[in-house]
């Protein structure tokens, strides 16, 4: 596999870590509203926020993977598109799909802030890596 085609599955492996929340959000969800006699007619803001965390987190994790992951997706194929695809990219860029899996994986599950702050953190200092490195190359 090249470089270019291991970055580029990366950003496959990060949609599918998305499609997957997505699915396990209307999962838990639907689950959790039904077991709250939660219907869609009867469906508000303050009954949905009133659900327990294990239907909530996954729902929160996944407008999380809405903010940053779509950058890493800029970044990654700016790196492909600019010819710099090397191991170091790729192996960066793995590494913040790994991150993002325990940080999502950790979210839905467990969700004590102290660890998520430290995953999260750590995935966007590799993104930022990525971002200065690609910069630098350049120059």
């Amino acid at each position: 596999m090249t470089p270019a085609t291991a970055l580029l599955s990366s950003i496959l492996a990060m949609g599918g870590l998305h499609f997957f929340m997505v699915v396990w959000l209307y999962v838990s969800r639907l689950t959790a509203m039904k077991k709250a006699g939660i219907t869609y007619d009867n469906a508000t803001w303050a009954a949905m926020r009133k659900l327990p965390n294990w239907a909530l987190n996954p729902a929160a994790n996944y407008n999380n993977l809405t903010e940053a992951p779509p950058l890493f997706y800029a970044v990654t194929l700016t790196i492909v598109l600019l010819g710099q695809a090397d191991r170091l990219f790729v192996g960066l860029a793995w590494t913040y799909v790994l991150l993002r899996i325990a940080h999502s994986l950790w979210q839905a599950l467990i969700n004590i802030i102290a660890v998520r702050v430290v995953l999260f953190g750590a995935s966007w200092l590799v993104l930022g890596v990525m971002i200065a490195r690609s910069a630098w190359l350049l120059i």
